[in-house]
């Protein structure tokens, strides 16, 4: 009997309102809110971009003075008279060192003037001959040589001097102290440039200006605690300044795909945190600033005043929600008895309250105790019926399976004995028959379930007597039984099938086919093991019995002859952690165990623990 059970009118009215009430106002806050942090952003990207516009200066102060200084070798006239000395003949030494000296001299009065930070100018004369200024260098000239020596081998630098080229700038570039290029070194910005006389555009040598990239740290500023990165025109990191680690495992050429104009913002997301990337392009080197932060960052006031609202207005919610309950606990008392009630039913030996779901409780007067006391009746006994079908259904399933291995055992029986007869003859038939009375004999007298483990090695070795006078006495039968487990209860008649599988399987062409039978406990139950000297079962085949028996994958697996209905027979009576397994290499033989519950330890545990 079914019935609907109406909600009270008010009660419906007054909660409906309160949920729509209290989505109406969240969505008024979250488009406050939304709309107030799309401003904040919008300010924020304002100021960075204030911010980058103050590096690019930066940038192009620096890159500018580098130009003018680099300059000097080419426009000075003194600078170039100088050079030009060195195609003179017979220069003496001793004004050599002089020329060499008080060009140097010049170039760094013209340094002090351009540059106020530290900086590497090496000039490289037509004759070969190095003219060096290197600030926090003891041993300038040795520096400039090592310096010069190492970028002429570089190819860049060939290609500089095989287009003639006027100048070019190359960022990153490592070198020691010592001025030696190598992949870890203290990272530079280089300028080149081809020195030519003013006049005459005669070549005279080559200038490179190395400007230390550690300089930037106090030219530019990322925004907030942001960070902040150089690229040069390939695209490649030139000078990054990211304390939070904000550019770590972000792939360079993602945020520059994403660059249209001079300048501009966008958002990236990285491992589910979004953030607001603005770049500056330095228009002088064609480099870009980058400026990366996240975007909770810049929004987390305002994110941290929702969340305070929202909490606010949950508050308010559920105090709404409390006060109704209230009422209806006061209003509706009768129906706490039915809460009493309907939590102490028992449905297949178990409280409601503990295993099962309790219906809400209808809103209305006392009569409806009434009707959900029927109620609660009718579910009792209608557990109780699916309990009791349940138990027939295991039990039925359970004979079912049992059914399945006595037939199959009997006419393989008969089947020996048949072929015997025609084989070899009547002499023995006696012999066979007796064996077959064993058989018989244990399978029509055994009316339970379970039996000894004597008892099913007695049955086996019935069965090898008759089985070998048609393999000519070519299976051996091995027993191991420690004698504490001859009288363990198993599966009746579950053994033999375990050894035919074995023979017939495992043992085609076997000229001495040895059968060791074994058991032993181990930490789950007790172990039957049977183990054949065969050929074995190949992975291929092992896989492929895995899934047609329960489709998983197990090192071990389960085939054969009657072994399936052994195996789920165990599973329905013991549980899914019991049945059947089997090891086997190519070869290498197989071995099948059956696994059962340690019951007899148990018992005899529980009695210990009574006495």
């Amino acid at each position: 009997m079914v019935k609907k059970y109406r909600l009270n009118i008010r009660l419906k009215i007054i909660y409906i309102s309160i949920v729509i009430l209290f989505v109406f106002v969240l969505a008024i806050l979250r488009y406050a809110f939304n709309r107030s942090r799309n401003l904040l952003i919008q300010q924020e990207i304002g100021i960075i971009s204030q911010v980058m516009n103050r590096n690019e200066l930066a940038v192009e102060e620096v890159m500018d003075a580098v130009r003018k200084l680099s300059a000097v070798s080419n426009t000075h006239k003194q600078i170039a008279s100088l050079l030009n000395e060195s195609y003179k003949d017979q220069l003496y030494s001793s004004e050599n060192a002089s020329r060499i000296r008080s060009l140097e001299e010049e170039l760094l009065f013209y340094k002090n003037i351009f540059m106020d930070y530290r900086i590497h100018y090496v000039i490289m004369g037509a004759d070969g001959t190095i003219y060096s200024i290197a600030d926090g260098i003891e041993n300038s000239a040795m520096f400039g040589k090592q310096l010069l020596e190492s970028v002429k081998q570089q190819a860049w630098f060939h290609e500089f001097m095989e287009k003639e080229r006027v100048s070019c700038w190359v960022a990153p570039c490592m070198y020691d102290k010592k001025g030696v290029i190598k992949e870890e070194g203290d990272p530079h910005i280089l300028f080149v440039r081809r020195i030519q006389d003013y006049n005459t555009q005669k070549y005279l040598g080559v200038s490179i200006v190395s400007f230390p990239i550690d300089n930037f740290s106090e030219l530019l500023t990322p925004y907030g605690n942001g960070g902040l990165m150089l690229l040069n025109q390939e695209n490649q990191p030139v000078y990054t300044r990211d304390s939070e680690n904000y550019f770590e495992g972000v792939n360079v050429e993602d945020l520059t795909a994403q660059f249209n104009k001079g300048q501009g913002h966008f958002y990236f997301d990285k491992q589910n945190v979004s953030y607001l990337v603005n770049y500056q392009k330095v228009e002088d080197c064609g480099w870009y600033l980058v400026n990366m932060i996240p975007i909770m960052v810049t929004t987390q006031a305002v994110d941290h005043f929702y969340r305070s609202i929202t909490g606010l207005v949950f508050l308010i919610a559920l105090a709404a929600a409390a006060v109704c309950l209230a009422m209806y606990i006061y209003i509706n008392a009768p129906l706490n008895r039915l809460v009493r009630r309907v939590s102490s039913v028992n449905i297949g030996g178990t409280r409601v309250s503990e295993a099962a779901e309790i219906s809400r409780p209808s809103f209305g007067i006392a009569e409806t105790e009434m009707e959900i006391n029927r109620m609660v009746d009718y579910i009792e006994e209608l557990s109780a019926q699916a309990l009791k079908q349940r138990d027939i259904e295991q039990n039925l399933r359970y004979e079912m399976l049992r059914a399945q291995l006595n037939p199959h055992f009997l006419f393989n029986t008969l089947n020996i004995i048949k072929w015997s007869a025609m084989m070899s003859g009547a002499a023995n038939i006696a012999d066979m028959i007796t064996s077959l009375g064993i058989l018989l004999e244990n399978t029509m007298n055994r009316g339970e379930k379970e039996t000894a483990l004597r008892e099913e090695i007695k049955v086996v070795k019935a069965w090898a007597e008759i089985k070998n006078w048609g393999l000519k006495n070519r299976i051996q039968i091995y027993c191991e039984i420690p004698d504490d487990l001859l009288d363990f209860r198993v599966i009746s008649f579950f053994l033999q099938p375990l050894v035919e599988n074995a023979v017939l399987h495992g043992m085609n062409g076997q000229e001495n086919g040895e059968i060791r039978i074994q058991a032993e406990r181990e930490d789950m139950g007790v172990c039957v093991s049977v183990h054949d000297n065969g050929s074995g079962i190949d992975a291929q085949t092992l896989e492929r019995i895995c899934r047609e028996l329960d489709g998983e994958y197990k090192r071990r697996h389960v085939t054969g002859i009657g072994l399936k209905s052994i195996h789920e027979l165990m599973k329905t009576k013991y549980g899914p952690e019991y049945g059947l397994t089997i090891e086997s290499d190519k070869m290498m033989g197989t071995t099948v165990y059956a696994l059962f519950p340690d019951r007899e330890d148990k018992h005899n545990a529980e009695s210990n623990d009574r006495g």
